[in-house]
């Protein structure tokens, strides 16, 4: 310690400072306002000691109590009979036809699952993934196959179909016709290649990729890269997030029907670059057969098998996707229609358009009318022929003028401009 002399010369002090030896011991004589500073410091510094000490004390105490006497440790959820669960999770699985139903989970793994969420402390975090599970358990391992071959008649008229409003897109067509055809004369499910699909904008590429899933029999899911930020939309958000939810394969192909759905990758040459999580990553292994059988949704922390689904693809630069992903694609390029193309997909896609308003006894447009709707999309034709229809029908009339169609439409200089 230290101590202060009154009795010197004013304006300082006389400090004695006692060292690990008292026989060690020296003075020092500072002006007042340092020598005042110093011992400001000093007893700072004591009482961070004291303090420290104190709270190593208390940490010790703590210690020495938890040793002794160990804290209750919480419930765990019961974990059902692993043998049995097993066993009736995958009922059917071993007698089922592999062209129809196919086993999208395993029984061992759900029930690993189950026993991690056990084992967790949140209680609400822990109810909502065992209601998941339930949801799981309830749906049973297996997933129906969508084929259109099982419903020939219907096939054929969904080929003709797409094959007279997409005439741009028959290679395609054919290809997943000779895919559907080979099915048939198997014991496996249906299974169609990832697709990529490129050309300039505007040939509606997005709406027969949705036409072709309706014609396929299977449900479609649409996601755009070019706003994709993480990998979380395709594969889930990590468990650590407080907003961990689900990825769209996952929710699409576990907590839905079928095993084969159709996931529409728009976009894919949009696909913000360079950023810490690059939202293609989890792509390399879906479009992979043998990775996609064994892919792990991140918020689950659960193994599934998407290798039936479907992928399909549209960019307008296929430059700018990556070679690793291209090399997974079988890779089409779409070009624009021809004008005989243009007029036949017209008149296919006019009258799709008036069957599904199912108005008896409305007739079917005449070539005029759709020579002025070749230059639009299919999407287009759609909206138009169906405003047209409306107009008509509030005219008194089961058939289509020219007078039923928008200005804009008539007049294809500015026809692009209204419309896009």
């Amino acid at each position: 310690m230290f101590s202060i002399q009154d009795d010197l010369l004013a304006g300082f002090r006389l400090f004695s400072i006692a060292r690990a030896y008292p026989d060690k011991a020296f003075e020092l004589l500072l002006p007042v306002p340092l020598a005042h500073a110093l011992q400001e410091k000093r007893e700072e510094c004591v009482r961070i000691a004291q303090a420290a000490h104190e709270a190593k004390e208390d940490l010790r105490r703590e210690e020495l109590h938890t040793r002794t006497n160990p804290p209750a440790q919480a419930p765990a959820a019961p974990l059902p009979n692993q043998v049995a669960f097993v066993k009736a999770f995958e009922r059917g699985v071993a007698r089922r036809r592999r062209d129809r139903r196919h086993p999208v989970l395993r029984g061992e793994e759900l029930l690993r699952v189950i026993g991690r969420i056990a084992t967790l402390r949140d209680k609400d975090y822990q109810k909502r993934e065992l209601e998941l599970t339930k949801k799981l358990e309830l749906a049973g391992a297996l997933r129906e196959v969508a084929n259109p071959a099982f419903r020939p008649e219907k096939w054929a008229k969904s080929l003709e179909y797409l094959r007279g409003a997409h005439p741009h897109f028959a290679e395609v067509t054919e290809f997943v016709a000779r895919r559907v055809t080979l099915s048939t004369h198997g014991r496996q499910p249906l299974k169609i290649p990832p697709l990529h699909l490129w050309s300039v904008p505007g040939l509606g590429k997005t709406h027969y990729v949705n036409d072709l899933a309706q014609a396929l029999g299977a449900p479609i899911r649409h996601h755009s890269m070019e706003n994709a930020q993480t990998t979380s939309l395709l594969l889930g958000t990590e468990r650590h997030w407080s907003t961990a939810t689900q990825g769209l394969i996952f929710q699409q192909i576990c907590l839905g029907t079928v095993a084969n759905p159709v996931f529409l990758i728009d976009e894919l040459d949009k696909a913000p670059r360079g950023s810490q999580y690059d939202p293609l990553a989890p792509l390399h292994s879906l479009l992979e057969p043998i990775t996609a059988s064994r892919v792990r949704d991140a918020s689950l922390d659960i193994e599934f098998d998407a290798s039936l689904a479907t992928y399909i693809a549209t960019s307008n630069d296929p430059a700018r996707v990556p070679d690793s992903l291209r090399s997974r694609f079988r890779e089409f390029h779409i070009l624009p229609p021809t004008g005989a193309q243009a007029l036949q997909a017209a008149r296919v896609v006019a009258i799709a358009a008036m069957q599904q308003l199912e108005i008896p006894g409305f007739t079917s447009p005449e070539s005029a009318i759709c020579n002025k709707l070749a230059h639009l999309t299919a999407r287009e034709i759609y909206q138009t022929v169906q405003d047209a229809v409306a107009r008509a029908v509030e005219a008194g009339r089961l058939r289509l003028t020219l007078d039923d169609l928008p200005a804009a439409v008539l007049d294809e200089c500015t026809v692009r401009s209204v419309l896009h």
